[in-house]
């Protein structure tokens, strides 16, 4: 599919204190298959993440940031 539908989804995410935190979880979405872009923010404790439609489970954005040290829920 050339020009996939995106969709966008919120995730609260808790435990990021540093820039290297931040990294760590746009890292660590960006590698789910499926994922256009993630972006983190320390102030607010969440990350936005941009994904193609159908391609990507929402729990298991979750699930990965979990498994990377991180509290998360979807908002």
């Amino acid at each position: 599919m050339l020009f996939a539908k995106t969709e966008k989804c919120v995730i609260s995410v808790e435990g990021m204190h540093c820039n290297h935190c931040k990294a760590k979880v746009e890292n660590t979405l960006k590698a789910v298959k499926g994922v256009k872009s993630a972006n983190a923010d320390l102030g607010c404790g969440e990350a936005v993440v941009t994904y193609v439609d159908g391609k990507v489970d929402k729990d298991e954005l979750v699930k990965v940031i979990n498994e990377a040290g991180f509290s998360a829920k979807l908002k």
